[in-house]
């Protein structure tokens, strides 16, 4: 398969801008986020795109509260300087009024958790929590008489949390 080496530069120019533009640290998820939203640049291409620009040190990781964000390098700032006019401005416009626009959505984090524990022979206890800015909306704990049913309930919480706090809540107002 060939590549479009000049396509993959202006690829990872986006993610040095998007940075840039947002003027604080992201995770891999945000950035994904705001370019697929975006663009037509697929969610594997973009982790790659940042795994290659953590290598070649224009981005740092940087451990913040617990979790992994990206942050641009003196690196990848003075690449984005010299080479910034290689991004196309009706993207760069795109993405500069998607920003303005959707900041609130970006930082909003929902984090979804599915847990299971052995209590006895045949119990397990499942524990269930929906949070969103770290505020937990919905926490749920119920036992389980077999390990194949304490994982399903888990895997349903996760493919459907919304769905289920929506019919939770419903039905208790």
């Amino acid at each position: 398969m060939l590549f479009n080496s000049e396509q993959q530069a202006e690829d990872k120019l986006i993610i040095l801008y998007v940075l840039k533009k947002i003027k604080t640290s992201l995770t891999r998820e945000q950035v994904a986020l705001i370019i697929i939203e975006n663009l037509q640049i697929g969610y594997f291409d973009i982790q790659l795109y940042i795994d290659d620009l953590i290598k070649d040190e224009f981005l740092s990781v940087l451990d913040y509260d617990g979790k992994s964000v990206l942050t641009l390098s003196a690196m990848g700032k003075e690449a984005l300087k010299l080479f910034c006019n290689k991004i196309p401005a009706y993207i760069s416009d795109m993405i500069d009024l998607y920003l303005k626009e959707n900041r609130e959505k970006i930082f909003k984090e929902v984090k979804i958790t599915a847990n299971y524990q052995k209590l006895g022979e045949t119990d397990y206890l499942v524990e269930l929590k929906l949070h969103e800015n770290n505020i937990v909306l919905m926490e749920i704990s119920l036992n389980a008489p077999t390990l194949k049913l304490a994982l399903d309930i888990c895997n349903r919480w996760k493919e459907n949390t919304q769905d289920l706090y929506a019919s939770v809540l419903s039905l208790l107002t």
